[in-house]
């Protein structure tokens, strides 16, 4: 992109051009701009020279506009405050906003997270639009090309991308109302005795379940593998296994299912949950407000 006329032109003259057009008058020009005089009539022989064109000519003891001056002073109107906003940023008002925003998320954060900010984005941004794409193993080159503008995820992002942690959580199992174990926390042998529903987090895996069980040596009986939480809290309380899910998630999901909620073996140890997009949305005054959504909602859980 290159445009000739501005690339040979100082455009710090056009402030000092719409003050002349408006003053037609070089002093009172010069006051305004904290000029001297000969510092401004210089200009004007600057801008004359630009635009080949007088600009203001004499008429008496002051100056009148010439058509191109004219025709400028409306121009300059509209232009100078769309360069101001530009150069100074724009001041975003979610009342007014149009904005489609992109997030990627397990359904973990679907129904933890995603309640309370279709509330809050509806309520302040009521024209603006959510979607919501299911996690996948592309999610981090989405956000990279732009086809994601923030992801929801157990903390690992890549360094490149920006990310903060929204809060931190810890397994629980559950179980049916009607299973044999009764302990208010299992031990790591009781743990591994049933089979278990595992939702399929990764290539078949419930990854932060998995991979601590694995640096143990040891690993789970599955009995399901299943890609989602809420139906994997149905069927659990049709059976025998043990499935194990993020606390929060479990309280909300276990309400009216016939199932019981057990502390998970110690071996199992929380987790962070983060917020991640790429760096080059992190100064945009629009996703600095959507984020801010995430923000407000992981503090109400």
């Amino acid at each position: 992109m290159r445009y000739e006329h501005v690339s040979r032109t100082d455009l710090n003259l056009l402030q000092t051009l719409g003050v002349l057009l408006e003053e037609r008058h070089v002093t009172r020009a010069a006051e305004r701009c904290f000029l001297s005089q000969p510092a401004m009539s210089r200009a004007l022989e600057r801008l004359r020279e630009t635009f080949r064109d007088e600009l203001l000519i004499r008429d008496g003891r002051g100056y009148e506009r010439t058509a191109r001056g004219e025709r400028l002073l409306k121009e300059l109107e509209s232009l100078l405050p769309r360069l101001e906003s530009l150069l100074k940023g724009e001041n975003f008002n979610p009342a007014l906003s149009q904005d489609r925003f992109q997030i990627a998320m397990t359904d973990h954060a679907c129904v933890v997270v995603l309640p309370g900010l279709v509330r809050r984005v509806a309520d302040a941004a009521p024209q603006s639009r959510l979607e919501v794409v299911a996690w996948g193993d592309r999610r981090f080159e989405d956000l990279n090309s732009g086809r994601l503008d923030l992801v929801l995820d157990v903390a690992g992002a890549p360094a490149k991308l920006a990310s903060e942690t929204l809060f931190a959580d810890d397994f629980v199992c559950v179980v049916a109302s009607d299973h044999a174990v009764r302990a208010h926390r299992l031990t790591l042998a009781q743990y591994l005795k049933y089979r278990h529903v595992v939702v399929n987090v990764l290539s078949g895996q419930q990854t932060p379940v998995d991979r601590p069980l694995a640096a143990l040596a040891m690993k789970r009986r599955v009995g399901l593998v299943i890609p989602f939480f809420a139906p994997a809290v149905l069927a659990v309380a049709q059976s025998n296994m043990i499935l194990t899910v993020p606390k929060r998630l479990a309280l909300k999901l276990a309400k009216g299912a016939f199932v019981r909620l057990i502390q998970a073996p110690y071996e199992l140890k929380g987790f962070k949950y983060e917020m991640t997009w790429h760096p080059r949305l992190t100064a945009d005054p629009v996703h600095q407000w959507f984020r801010d959504q995430v923000r407000a909602v992981a503090k109400e859980l």
